[in-house]
């Protein structure tokens, strides 16, 4: 099907737990674009960082030219669309479209812990959470693959392993930008994730908010992407349950931790 609109991105997702309600499933990724169209947009791509555009460093985005779910998994057809900045969007919209997204869920199974991560750039406003990393899928790249490497660039985390055989757990609908459908299949991984704080109440996720701040106000920290902590796995539904409750989620992390929790639990990895 072809994904336009925020429906179409619902019925979509719908569509993929009537199929992968209760189990991980494969994501299979094709494209028929050839060396040469790439360079055009690859060349588009630097234009628009060049004008201010488009940020420095975007990379060609994983557009979605079709899409599709059955019992053997779900099947991407991709197109190279570029990042969908406002800018963008008001002048050069034919340039950017539907496109993939993912979420990294970390899990710690000796100490049995989840990975978060907190993050936000005004210190006098609350500040967002997310699962341990998500970002925009790449051109060309498998979403697993994306998702690997936003645990290694925003949690440090270089040698996680795949849990389910690189298998996704869900894909949950998204806007991005309000404007943008953006579907986000959530991976899961394992790590040794002892090198993190551990928060076991609301409490204690309060206070290494106001921790993080401090330290940012006096400078004894240098502002970064995300800040990480993680909650024990017994207490993981309910503070995320409080944190999504209290709207502090960007997107569908709550949805996503459940899922992720749900399949471990599926798999006896807890």
């Amino acid at each position: 099907m072809n994904i336009k609109t925020e429906q179409d991105m619902q019925k979509f997702a719908k569509s993929v737990k009537r199929f992968h309600l209760t189990s991980p499933f494969l994501v299979y990724t094709s494209d028929g674009s050839n060396p040469e169209e790439i360079s055009v947009w690859e060349a588009k791509n630097q234009e628009m960082i060049q004008r201010g555009i488009i940020g420095a460093g975007s990379h060609l985005q994983q557009g979605i030219d079709w899409i599709t779910s059955d019992s053997s998994g779900v099947r991407i057809r991709e197109v190279p669309f570029l990042y969908p900045s406002g800018k963008l969007l008001s002048g050069y919209p034919h340039l950017t479209g539907p496109m993939t997204g993912n979420l990294s869920n970390c899990y710690d199974p000796l100490r049995k812990l989840i990975l978060f991560h907190m993050r936000g750039t005004n210190i006098a406003a609350p500040f967002g959470f997310q699962a341990a990393a998500a970002g925009m899928g790449r051109f060309r790249e498998h979403p697993a693959e994306t998702a690997k490497k936003e645990l290694v660039e925003e949690a440090g985390l270089k040698y996680a392993a795949y849990l389910f055989s690189g298998r996704a757990v869900d894909c949950l609908p998204f806007m991005k930008g309000g404007k943008i459908p953006q579907p986000l299949f959530s991976f899961g991984f394992e790590n040794c994730l002892e090198q993190f704080p551990v928060c076991r109440s609301l409490d204690d996720v309060a206070q290494f908010e106001a921790a993080i701040k401090k330290q940012l106000t006096e400078k004894t920290i240098e502002q970064r992407e995300g800040y990480h902590f993680t909650l024990p796995l017994k207490a993981v539904e309910t503070i995320a349950g409080q944190l999504n409750d209290s709207k502090r989620f960007y997107g569908p992390i709550y949805e996503s931790t459940i899922n992720f929790l749900r399949a471990l639990r599926d798999g006896r990895l807890v």
